[in-house]
Parts: structure tokens; C-alpha cells; sequence
């Protein structure tokens, strides 16, 4: 039977390393996003998911083509041991085996001991498992060492109230909020909702991660329980319709009204039930800008024209009546998110995959992008660095023309060519939506985030969409 072994020293206790992986949403968090797998069911019969959980997963190898994972959880020790065992998936048998051992009061060795067996045994393939599974590994363990020392103190019990949290970002976001320490009521938007404050818990016997439902469009203003209403001094305001598809008037009216509508609502709802926050951080979008080619913009740049840059001033504004219920108020002004689920790698990854990589225009337009991974770890860092208000440029400080970007993503996909596609093609069909969104020409800096310090996670970007596709 082949096996997979694994193993690193993290420079924390044994108690929090082990503690980590019984954050509800650890193993979200971890997985590398070319993995490819949605998280689709678990149940526990206690309140320890390492002990006694179930998961159901679902793993998307090739377009149209998932397999179904079953996942048990036995043998726990604290702070010691746990095993997870396959019930039913891809392979024959897949049995992993997490050891953890105190080196000192302050370290900690953790073990992955993996044996599997394929329903065909083939070495060559069994030597392709197991170069997939090490690049996970060093993925998994890359993430979990800066999760460790990112913990805070949260023996207050505080909680982030979240809107926006079934998003590309917001997923994420979640389980990353989740395993460095905080507490989250998801407000889930639903149509159905009159707004009553009925709580919901994320998962069995935990108040970790709470979900209410909201609708911001009912006229209704839901009030939060006093009980948890206390308790909670972080906002992240995610809502909004996604501005990629076909720009109708009922679309742009979608994508206008949908921030604008939420924000007041959300605002409505904070005054209602007297919340008081730390730090209120609000997504926006670089779009605020407009194009402005030749220059470097940074937070202090006025907005400019265009259906993108008038949304996202109105947007602001209303976001800016949160001013008067926190100590800071952040506009996150985000770029392209790299992502393999969504944003502009994931409406790209299926031509490119089926040999059409290809970029609009000349080329020479300015793009600006970010990991999924940095927006995560900056919301963490501006809840926490008290300098940080205001607008704030969620980019990478490295901009890079749009015939590079798109080169580079070819190639990682295996093509050494891009198709140069003329603007005059797309523009008959979609010319407010591809001069906005496709030639925008911006040199946008991060100039508040490396004012105040903050180291991020990828700033090359060939490392970032080898952290994205697992290249």
C-alpha cells in the first residue's frame, strides 16, 4: 500500500496547534483552492468534529467530471492524535493520521501519515498521488504556520458581523476569520426573511459561527438580541451583485442598488440594535477610480467617470453614515482577485484550459490584481492596526500590463501563445461593460498598506497563480 509522510515544527504550543484543527472550518481553510473541492455536508454527534464528524465533499477533477468524498473522523486523543478515514470516494482505501508531539512548552511537531490504495495499482500513477498530495502538504503547512502566529486574544468572545459570506471572498474569508480566532454572525441573505432575529447555529453545538437570516430589501429593519448584540465590535460588509455578465439597465440597476440597498439596510440594523464597533470594513473596488492611464493613483486619487467609478462613490457614501457608530471606517478598494473559483482566473480557466488563452485590445492597458489569500490576510491586519482608515488600495504594489498578465496565466496552463483579440470585436455587443472592466487602464498602489507595514503574501505574480493552480 503506498504511503505519503509528512511532517513540520511549528513554534507554538501544543495546545494551540492542536486547537487550530478544531476551528469548525480548518479544513476550508487549509485546502489549496486548485484542489478543487466544495465542502458540501458535515454532522458530529458531539460538539468536537474531530472526534466523532462526518464530511461530505465533492472534488471537481475535470470540467463536468466531480467525485463524491465521504470523511470519518476516529481515534482522537488531545492534543495528540486523530485519524480521518475514507468511507466512500475515489479510492480503494485512504486512511491519514495526524500526530502531534510537544517538543517544548513552545514547539510542536506535527506528523501526516497517509497510506492509500488506488482501484488501479499503477506505481507511476501512485508517484502522481503522492507529488499531488506533497504539493497540498507545503501549501497546508504554509498557511497554518502564519494562522498560528496571526491568533488573537479573543477571551472576550467577540464577534465580526458578516454580510457577503456565500462570495468568492466571503467563503474564504470565513474560515480564515474562523482559525485565527474570531467569532462570526453571518447575516444570510434571504428573500423569504421578514427579519426576525432567529439564530442559527453553523454547526451543531457551536456558537463559533452564527447565521441569521436578512433580507435588506424588506421593509423591516431586523434588531439583533441584546445577548449577542454586545458582543460584537468588527463588521465586514461583503454584500453585493456580482458586476461580471451581460450589463443590461436591469443589471447595472442590480448591481447599483444591491450595494447601495444593503449597506443602508445593514446601517439601519446597526442603529437599531446600538452596535458599537471596533473597526467596520466595507468592500468597494478600484473601479472608483475610472481609468487613468499614465499615472500612479493612490487612496487620495478623486473618483472618475463611468458607470463603475459613479456606483462606487454613491457606494462609499452611504458606507461612510457608519462613521458615526465606529472608531474606524475602511472603503476596501479591491483590484482583480486572483482566485480559482471565481473572479478573473475563474472566468478565464476554461477557455484557456481548452487551448483559447487570448487577451482584449493592445495590451497595454494596466492590471491590477491581488491574491484571494492577501484580502484575507489584510481585512485580519487593518482589524488590528489602528492607523489603517479610510480608503484603503486592496492591490498587489505590482501592477502589469494585460498582455503579460494573460501571457503569464497561458502559460501555467501550458500555452506558449496568446490570441490577440481587436476591442472593436466585444465592444459591439458589450462597450460600456469591456471599456470598464477589460481596458481600464490603471496604475493603482497599495500606498496605506505599505505605509503601514503590512508584508504580503504574494506580490510576484507567477507565485501567486502557482498558489492558485497549484502550477
Amino acid at each position: 500500500m503506498p504511503n505519503f509522510n509528512f511532517s513540520k515544527v511549528y513554534d507554538s504550543p501544543v495546545k494551540d496547534v492542536f486547537g487550530w484543527h478544531k476551528n469548525i472550518l480548518a479544513l476550508e481553510r487549509i485546502t489549496p483552492s486548485w484542489d478543487n473541492i466544495v465542502f458540501e455536508n458535515r454532522s458530529t454527534q458531539t460538539n468536537n468534529f474531530l472526534q466523532d464528524g462526518k464530511l461530505t465533499l465533492i472534488q471537481e477533477i475535470l470540467p463536468f467530471i466531480k467525485l463524491k468524498w465521504v470523511i470519518k473522523h476516529s481515534k482522537y486523543i488531545e492534543n495528540e492524535l486523530f485519524y480521518d478515514e475514507m468511507l466512500k470516494g475515489p479510492f480503494k482505501s485512504w486512511k491519514h493520521k495526524h500526530v502531534f508531539e510537544e517538543l517544548n512548552s513552545a514547539s510542536t511537531l506535527i506528523k501526516d501519515e497517509i497510506s492509500f490504495s488506488s482501484w488501479i495499482n499503477i506505481k507511476k500513477l501512485n508517484e502522481f498521488i503522492v507529488n499531488k498530495v506533497k504539493k497540498s502538504f507545503d501549501y497546508r503547512s504554509m498557511i497554518l504556520e502564519h494562522d498560528l502566529k496571526n491568533k488573537i486574544d479573543n477571551n472576550n468572545e467577540n464577534y465580526v458581523l458578516m454580510t457577503g459570506a456565500t462570495g468568492a471572498i466571503g467563503q474564504s474569508l470565513m474560515s480564515y476569520l474562523n482559525s485565527i480566532g474570531y467569532k462570526i454572525i453571518f447575516l444570510k441573505y434571504s428573500k423569504s426573511s421578514v427579519n426576525a432575529p432567529v439564530i442559527e447555529e453553523y454547526v451543531n453545538d457551536s456558537d463559533d459561527i452564527l447565521t441569521i437570516k436578512w433580507n435588506p430589501y424588506h421593509k423591516n429593519t431586523l434588531k439583533l438580541p441584546k445577548s449577542i448584540s454586545k458582543k460584537i465590535k468588527f463588521l465586514i460588509n461583503l454584500a453585493g451583485e456580482n458586476i461580471l455578465g451581460l450589463w443590461t439597465e436591469s443589471k447595472k440597476k442590480k448591481i447599483s442598488s444591491s450595494r447601495i440597498q444593503s449597506t443602508r439596510s445593514l446601517y439601519n440594523l446597526a442603529v437599531k440594535s446600538n452596535l458599537n464597533f471596533d473597526c467596520c470594513i466595507h468592500s468597494s473596488a478600484i473601479g472608483f477610480y475610472g481609468s487613468n492611464p499614465g499615472i500612479d493613483i493612490d487612496e487620495g486619487h478623486p473618483t472618475g467617470k463611468g458607470f463603475l467609478a459613479l456606483t462606487t462613490n454613491l457606494w462609499e457614501k452611504e458606507q461612510d453614515k457608519f462613521r458615526d457608530l465606529t472608531k474606524r471606517n475602511i472603503h476596501l478598494r479591491i483590484g482583480n482577485v486572483l482566485s480559482y473559483k471565481g473572479g478573473i482566473i475563474g472566468s478565464i480557466k476554461t477557455p484557456f484550459k481548452l487551448g483559447l488563452p487570448g487577451y482584449v485590445g493592445n495590451g497595454e492597458n494596466y492590471l491590477n490584481w491581488i491574491s484571494l489569500e492577501d484580502i484575507l490576510r489584510i481585512i485580519g491586519f487593518s482589524f488590528c492596526n489602528k492607523t489603517i482608515d479610510g480608503p484603503v488600495n486592496a492591490v498587489s504594489p505590482n501592477p502589469i500590463k494585460s498582455k503579460y498578465f494573460f501571457s503569464t496565466v497561458a502559460r501555467k496552463f501550458g500555452w506558449n501563445f496568446t490570441l490577440k483579440i481587436p476591442a472593436i470585436l466585444p465592444k459591439l455587443f458589450l462597450k460600456e461593460l469591456v471599456e470598464e472592466l477589460v481596458l481600464v487602464d490603471q496604475s493603482v498602489k497599495p500606498k496605506k498598506l505599505m505605509h503601514a507595514k503590512y508584508e504580503f503574501f504574494n506580490t510576484d505574480l507567477n507565485k501567486a497563480l502557482d498558489n492558485i493552480l497549484g502550477s
